[in-house]
């Protein structure tokens, strides 16, 4: 039996406990290993064009858009995300990084880019972001929009119907990986969508040449 979905919001904000400045330090050294990951892969599987115009859905306080910049020096990333306060972080880190010259970022939701012209990105990314959306129909359709015809798609998110592997890794060594953000990493994966809901959600949007890809954690979405 699958657990109902939980939707967890939306922006996520400074709060008394923790800054924004602070969840990125946090999310730079626990999660590195994993945006490296993403990146390698985007890079060497995906493969973005020379010169590539990047859209980042989500990108929080940004590092997978700045690393992916220092490593392909040819291309652009704007990241569209709904925290201002993650804005301010990630602004700040493309600067540090050396990267803010290419890598910029828009205010808003992935459900309306109407300041977004259509076919405007090369490459459009996504990481843990898909299960804070509130309509991936409307989601899938705008990026669809905005993605040149030729345009490629690589959408990473958690799935909520794991098996006994992912069950293990979320509710036995998750505590000891995650600690005091344990509690963050499970309530995602409540608010995140099964393999089937988003082939649903592709076919009602009529995107045929979107590919889903899961594994036993997560959801990958694809166009090569």
């Amino acid at each position: 039996m699958v657990k109902t979905r939980v939707p967890e919001g939306g922006a996520i904000l400074d709060q008394e406990e923790m800054t924004m400045e602070e969840y990125s330090e946090k999310m730079r050294k626990m999660m590195g290993f994993e945006y490296r990951g993403f990146i390698n892969h985007i890079i060497k599987n995906i493969i973005p064009p020379e010169n590539a115009k990047v859209l980042e859905i989500g990108p929080g306080p940004g590092w997978i858009g700045i690393w992916l910049a220092k490593e392909r020096p040819d291309i652009s990333v704007e990241g569209l995300e709904a925290s201002p306060d993650m804005i301010r972080v990630a602004k700040k880190n493309a600067e540090a990084e050396g990267v803010a010259e290419r890598v910029q970022y828009i205010h808003g939701i992935v459900e309306n880019m109407e300041n977004i012209s259509n076919a405007t990105y090369d490459l459009v990314i996504s990481n843990d972001s898909l299960h804070h959306w509130d309509d991936p129909i409307k989601g899938f359709l705008e990026i669809a929009r905005v993605m040149k015809p030729s345009g490629k798609l690589h959408i990473e998110d958690e799935r909520r119907d794991l098996g006994f592997r992912g069950k293990f890794i979320l509710y036995v060594i998750g505590p000891f990986i995650a600690r005091k953000e344990w509690k963050w990493w499970k309530s995602s994966v409540y608010a995140s969508y099964t393999p089937d809901e988003i082939r649903t959600f592709i076919e009602q949007a009529n995107l045929a040449n979107w590919i889903v890809k899961p594994n036993f954690m997560g959801i990958s979405i694809e166009i090569k």
